[in-house]
């Protein structure tokens, strides 16, 4: 397929993709349901914490008298909205982001984020009766910098992630590669689908489409005259993804899938490149408890610039990798924490009870997710790995080889405390040989999430994160930034129901599991700006 046929079909593709979701938000309007809610709740975050180094830079390369650390206090109103009915559920976000230095005034900020999640899976099941699912999420955030691993939430819902962690649900994109920017300004942007249409009773074909936005504004490191780095160069970068394939039950307890992707890159002052990849996966549920899955597969990359060729028309030809990953979960709960939690409920006075869930919005940093808190006694951890091709936005375009890792937990010690913790590693290198550059990423958080009343919770956490670059082929210095952070935030959200802040209670979750309205909590009362038909 010709570049320019490309370019034709992708744009077609988007065109075809607003107007379907436009038609059905315009039938929907009309539609008269019986059975719908719809719920606005507000809520505001104030966060003070210490950041060693602000600036994501070595301080060596700072100006003189520039302080790296800084006390920092965050305030964050935002607007949760829920809508649900038999044809159509909406989970939406939208919040703003104040930022006050004490150190750098300079730095002071206003950043915004916005994150929806439709699920029309009734709606379209309506037209097409072998359609099972059908969601369409979107997200866009301003921000004065981007942190490695990019879309991790300051509030952190149970189970997602916190501070320095990795991306949230539905969408991906290149900041989940663990590249790290110098302080700069960041606009993200976002929009994508997926479906699952039934082919036979144990065989759904599934599509998904993501196009992502990533571009930058003027640094904001005060960069020195003397230490002869420069500040990094960065590259706005657009990405087409297109992922189709079919997935079968093939056993009560097995699943194997069947996909093919297909990645558009575009990136400034380099050329448009793409990659086709091709993977075969497995996924088990081994009891109630234990699950994994495994993917392997291959992926080319079509033929890219030299960038060892300076102004010139020469061309790396066509390259093969081996691609995959695994995830192993384990989700249950302890007798131990149970007893620890009511040890600790009979020396406070403390009693309640939660449930359990998720949600299909897409988690950006910042945001005062709800379900920070878990039912007690009950954990999970996670341990997920994936070896892929990402675009590099970070001193050089094109693509990168990255191995990415995330262990990640979290446990309910009482029906008011929620514990977590999570690691993080990425390790990236240029597919090219001429360029000898490797990113190397660490990230740890641990933090403490606890339920002072019902609609107001307070989080102490510790960030940890360590970014090293070793150059070669370009002959550029090599970079290593480290940094810690420790917050201290408090959130208050307008909820009478006393449900935002329960895991699973807030959104219905992505299998299906109660929504606020059916989960038992605290049912009597309303809960924010209540509207039901």
């Amino acid at each position: 397929m010709s570049l320019s046929c490309r370019k034709q079909f992708l744009r077609i593709y988007k065109i075809g993709l607003i107007s379907l979701t436009l038609v059905f938000v315009s039938w929907l309007g009309a539609f008269d349901s019986i059975a719908q809610q719809t719920r606005v709740v507000p809520s505001i975050s104030v966060i003070e914490q210490y950041d060693s180094n602000v600036f994501f830079t070595p301080k060596a390369q700072l100006a003189a008298g520039t302080k790296a650390d800084d006390l920092i206090t965050t305030i964050t109103p935002q607007l949760n909205f829920s809508h649900n009915n038999n044809v159509v559920k909406t989970n939406l976000s939208l919040g703003a982001v104040v930022q006050k230095f004490v150190n750098n005034s300079a730095l002071d900020n206003v950043g915004f984020n916005a994150s929806g999640g439709i699920d029309l899976s009734q709606a379209v099941n309506r037209v097409l009766p072998r359609m099972r699912a059908f969601r369409v999420f979107g997200t866009y955030q301003y921000s004065p910098s981007a942190s490695a691993f990019g879309a991790g939430s300051v509030g952190g819902g149970f189970g997602g992630g916190g501070g320095f962690g990795p991306g949230g649900v539905g969408i991906a994109g290149p900041v989940d590669s663990g590249l790290l920017t110098q302080r700069i300004r960041t606009t993200m942007f976002s929009v994508g689908f997926s479906d699952s249409y039934s082919l036979s009773p144990t065989t759904d074909f599934q599509t998904a489409y993501t196009y992502s936005q990533l571009t930058f504004g003027g640094s904001l490191a005060p960069t020195s005259t003397t230490s002869g780095q420069a500040t990094g160069t960065v590259f706005d970068t657009t990405t087409h993804s297109i992922t189709a394939g079919p997935t079968s039950r093939i056993s009560a307890v097995d699943t194997l899938s069947v996909k093919y992707t297909f990645t558009q890159m575009s990136q400034a002052q380099f050329s448009d490149y793409a990659t086709h990849g091709a993977a075969l996966g497995w996924g088990r549920s081994w009891t109630k408890e234990w699950s994994s899955s495994v993917n392997g597969g291959l992926t080319l990359i079509e033929p890219i610039p030299d960038a060892s060729n300076v102004g010139g028309q020469r061309r790396i030809p066509a390259t093969m990798f081996p691609t995959g990953g695994f995830s192993l979960t384990y989700v249950s709960g302890s007798s131990f924490l149970r007893k620890l939690g009511s040890d600790i409920q009979e020396a406070t006075g403390l009693g309640g009870s939660a449930s359990m869930g998720g949600n299909f919005l897409p988690l950006l940093s910042g945001m005062n997710m709800p379900g920070s808190i878990a039912a007690p006694g009950s954990y999970r951890v996670s341990l997920i790995y994936n070896l892929g091709i990402f675009p590099s936005f970070v001193q050089s375009a094109g693509p990168i080889y990255t191995h990415t890792v995330s262990l990640a937990t979290a446990a309910g010690i009482t029906d008011k405390l929620t514990a977590q913790a999570m690691l993080n590693f990425a390790r990236s290198s240029f597919t090219s040989d001429s360029i000898g550059t490797t990113f190397t990423t660490y990230g740890t958080t641990v933090s403490l999430n606890y339920l002072i009343t019902p609609t107001f919770t307070a989080r102490l956490s510790h960030q940890w994160l360590m970014f090293d670059t070793q150059t070669g082929g370009l002959g550029a210095a090599d970079l290593g930034v480290s940094k810690q952070v420790i917050l201290l935030g408090f959130t208050y959200a307008y909820a009478p129901r006393g449900d935002f802040f329960r895991s699973g209670a807030f959104w219905e979750g992505v299998s299906g599991s109660s929504s606020s309205a059916e989960a038992g909590v605290g049912k009597s009362g309303s809960g924010g700006v209540d509207t039901k038909k």
